[in-house]
Order: C-alpha cells, then structure tokens, then sequence
C-alpha cells in the first residue's frame, strides 16, 4: 500500500461512521419530519402523513407513505408502555375491486404526535394484506390516498 493509501484509511473509515451515525440518528423522527394533517376520527384521534415519504406507484396501482396517530387518550404499546402516539408505514392497493392496505412498520411513542421516547417498534413487513372496509378511518385513508378514477364513487 502507498503513503496516501495509508492515510487515507483513517480518513474514509471516520466519514463512513459519520454517514452512518447521522442516518441511524435521524430514522424518521417526527422532529423532522413534516406532517400534514389528514383527519380526525370519530374520538378524536388525529391522522397525518408525511408528504415528501409519499411514494406512488401508477404501474402496480400503490401508494405507499408514512402516516403519524395521535391519540386522545393513552393507549399500551405491545410491550405495555403507555403510548399516546405511533408512526406507521402504510402501503394502498388502489386497484378497483381490491382495494387493501398493509403495514409495514409501527413505531410507538410516549407523547403526542410522536413526540417523547420510542418505546417500542414492531417490524409488521409480514402482516397481510387487510381489506378497506367502507365507512372506517380506513377507507377515508384510503380514498385519499388512492385518488380518483383508481377508486369507486
């Protein structure tokens, strides 16, 4: 190995461990994230979705995006820690007749619009497939989601 080589080294493996560490440091924190509100259901509880995670997919007919819950009230994670919000990463199958979504990823937070600590985190890129059922918090994500003419009247 020459000089340079040598010297170099230290230098790519220091720059490789700060672009890890400033990626792992900044997953999607609803720090900065940028959320925009959706809707309320009927409790209250509050639904955004961060637009620039947004991905759509006309070709296979999905709309795959990052979606924020607050809770009104204090629900338990699956490790019961109280939980008064999660981030979740949501797929739509817009195709007329199949309409469905899937979860991929949930994160619980201790405080509000995903504010707090993280205190758990469920990887769900296993779950199935769930059918939109009409007149759910569901279907609202749904049909705004999977915006006309991809979707019935």
């Amino acid at each position: 190995m020459s000089a340079t080589n040598l010297k170099m080294r230290p230098f790519l493996i220091k720059l490789n461990l700060l672009v890890i560490a400033s990626f792992l440091l900044n997953p999607i924190t609803p720090v900065f994230a940028k959320w925009v509100f959706l809707s309320k259901d009927n409790v209250g509880n509050s639904y955004y979705y961060e637009d620039s995670k947004t991905v759509k997919d006309p070709i296979n007919e999905q709309v795959s995006t990052w979606q924020l819950i607050s809770y009104t009230e204090t629900l338990s994670a699956p490790n019961g820690e109280p939980t008064a919000s999660v981030i979740q990463d949501v797929s739509y199958f817009c195709k007329i007749g199949y309409e469905s979504y899937k979860q991929f990823y949930i994160g619980y937070y201790s405080g509000p619009d995903g504010s707090g600590i993280s205190v758990d985190q469920l990887d769900t890129s296993n779950s199935n497939w769930e059918r939109v059922i009409p007149d759910t918090m569901s279907y609202v994500l749904y049909k705004f989601f999977c915006k006309p003419p991809n979707i019935p009247s």
